[in-house]
């Protein structure tokens, strides 16, 4: 995958997020502060949870060594290990 800042070529790989389980909300809940962002109910998970392990894997994370960034494609899941 070509890096979309410089055009370098990326490595390809995922994420490993330990502890937490990462999601995606809209820009106006991202931004909030205090109890205010926590209440917000349509939070979109992303990756692979495996509570035994406490972590999560969401693959499809290419990096650019050039430009030092991540990118990535990654699917909304629920999936439970």
């Amino acid at each position: 995958m070509k890096c979309p800042i410089c055009n370098q070529e990326m490595e390809a790989g995922g994420l490993i997020i330990d502890g937490v389980n990462p999601g995606w909300v809209p820009m106006e809940q991202f931004e909030k502060k205090g109890l205010s962002r926590l209440l917000y109910t349509g939070f979109r998970t992303i990756g692979k949870t495996n509570f035994v392990l406490s972590q999560t894997r969401v693959p499809n994370a290419h990096f650019c060594k050039t430009c030092n960034k991540i990118v990535g494609i990654f699917d909304i899941t629920n999936n439970i290990d």
